[in-house]
C-alpha cells in the first residue's frame, strides 16, 4: 500500500515505474460495485469509501515461491529509488 500523503508520486507513476524495470506487478481488489453489472443496479462510486481509498493506494508487488531474493532485492531497490 503506497501512502500516497508522504511520496510525491503517484498511484500510476509507481505502477508504471515498476512496470518499466520489468517488475511483475498488477493492481487488484477494484470494489465490485466499480464493475458495469453492479452500477446498472445503481451502485455509485462514494458507496463504500474506505474500500476506494484502499483500490487508490494498492499494488500487488510479485510474490510466488521461485521468487528469488535477488529479485526481492531488485523490487525493494526499484521502490527506494522511485520513492525516495
Amino acid at each position: 500500500r503506497i501512502q500516497l500523503d508522504k511520496v510525491e508520486k503517484t498511484h500510476r507513476e509507481v505502477f508504471e515505474a515498476l512496470r518499466d524495470a520489468d517488475i511483475g506487478v498488477n493492481l487488484h481488489y477494484i470494489p465490485v460495485y466499480h464493475q458495469p453489472y453492479y452500477e446498472n443496479l445503481g451502485f455509485v462510486k462514494g458507496y463504500c469509501p474506505v474500500a476506494e481509498q484502499y483500490y487508490s493506494e494498492v499494488i500487488s508487488l510479485p510474490m510466488y515461491p521461485t521468487l528469488t531474493e535477488a529479485q526481492q532485492d531488485q523490487v525493494i531497490q526499484v521502490l527506494k529509488e522511485f520513492l525516495y
